[in-house]
């Protein structure tokens, strides 16, 4: 009897979670097209920017994301660098690892000269909360994308 109701659970897991992905699907291909995203944090959230010689802590209430600065060079990147790690990309809109690249290469956060100061460790260390904002906005800019 407790087989059924795991078996049941799972079910209504499943389709909650299907719902959920259709009704985010729904809401990108009908909002506007937007290509860049500011999260503001709840409270100011600090990480380690790491460049060659330095480790620094960075502290920030806003990240910007422009989607639309994305070119194919930076999917190929991204599905490479999945590629080496043993990852295999199937439907890059439904993978976490996918979307978390897009984000750090999307992010306008920069050091002076120019570099990059957001990388995955640091996005993978957010609340999660925040980490599925700016991932679900990544998603829905690809949504977007596909409609």
């Amino acid at each position: 009897m407790s087989d059924n109701k795991f078996s049941t659970e799972r079910t209504q897991s499943n389709t909650q979670d299907a719902a959920a992905a259709e009704e985010l699907e729904r809401e990108a291909k009908t909002g506007n097209d937007v290509t860049t995203y500011t999260h503001c944090f709840s409270s100011p959230f600090t990480f380690h920017s790491i460049t060659e010689d330095v480790i620094k802590d960075t502290t920030v209430d806003t990240l910007t994301f422009n989607w639309g600065a994305l070119t194919g060079v930076d999917y190929l990147e991204i599905e490479d660098e999945l590629l080496m790690r043993g990852r295999t990309l199937v439907v890059p809109t439904h993978t976490g690892l996918f979307l978390c690249g897009m984000a750090v290469r999307a992010c306008t956060l920069r050091n002076e000269d120019g570099v990059r100061v957001l990388d995955a460790r640091a996005l993978k260390s957010m609340p999660l909360r925040d980490f599925r904002k700016i991932i679900d906005k990544a998603r829905s800019f690809l949504l977007r994308a596909e409609a």
